[in-house]
This record gives C-alpha cells, sequence and structure tokens, in this order.
C-alpha cells in the first residue's frame, strides 16, 4: 500500500495493577494483521512506566480501516473487556464497537513529533 504511519496512545491503569496489565498485554492472541481493505498492521509494541500505559502501533494502509478492524477482531475485544479491569476511569473506553475504539483512539491518541530512520546502507 506504501502509506505506512504511526499511531500512539496511552491510558493510564489503577495502581497496583501494572504486573497484571503487563502480563495481559505480552500475552494476548494477535489479531489478524490485515482488514478487508488491504490495510497492514505492521507492528505493535507497549511500553509501561509506573501507571501510564503507551501503545504503538505502525500500519500500511488506512488508519479508520485498521481500528475497525482491529474492534471486531475478537483477540482484541478480549484483552480490551480485560483491560477494562485495570483502567482508570477517567480512560476508560467502549472498544466493542468501531465507533467506541475510534473516539478512544481520537481522545486517548498522542501527537506523532518526528521518526527519523537511518538511511539504507547508513554506516557510523
Amino acid at each position: 500500500m506504501g502509506n505506512l504511519q504511526r499511531l500512539a496512545i496511552m491510558f493510564r491503569i489503577k495502581p497496583g495493577t501494572e504486573e497484571q496489565v503487563r502480563a495481559l498485554l505480552a500475552n494476548y492472541s494477535a489479531p489478524a494483521y490485515v482488514a478487508a481493505d488491504g490495510t497492514r498492521m505492521v507492528s505493535t509494541s507497549v511500553f509501561m512506566k509506573d501507571q501510564i500505559v503507551v501503545r504503538m502501533i505502525e500500519i500500511d494502509g488506512n488508519v479508520p480501516s485498521l481500528m475497525a478492524h482491529l474492534a471486531q477482531d475478537p483477540n482484541i475485544q478480549h484483552v480490551e473487556s480485560e483491560l477494562d479491569n485495570y483502567v482508570v476511569e477517567e480512560d476508560r473506553r467502549d472498544a466493542s464497537t468501531p465507533e467506541g475504539a475510534r473516539d478512544f483512539f481520537l481522545r486517548m491518541g498522542m501527537d506523532h513529533v518526528t521518526t527519523r530512520r537511518a538511511p539504507v546502507g547508513a554506516t557510523a
């Protein structure tokens, strides 16, 4: 597709739930990587510091298409449902519909400031 993008969201979790959240986010089954229109989830990474969680997603294609696709994926529905037990009330979301997932991403999305890549074949 050739439209590589990175998205990041952050949310807060309840104090004392860090290990449960870490285990949940490290061990859930991967979603289907390709949406119906061919949009691909290239990678996803999760970072945690105390009660702050940042999820970074790299996609090739259409962001709304991927969000709708992920909202309907059973693996994502399961992990999001489980996360609701740990996320602070102000940051909770309705991940059961594409609209709820979109609203969460709009509300909790982080601004992309810059991405730098080493040129192909770059050396010291």
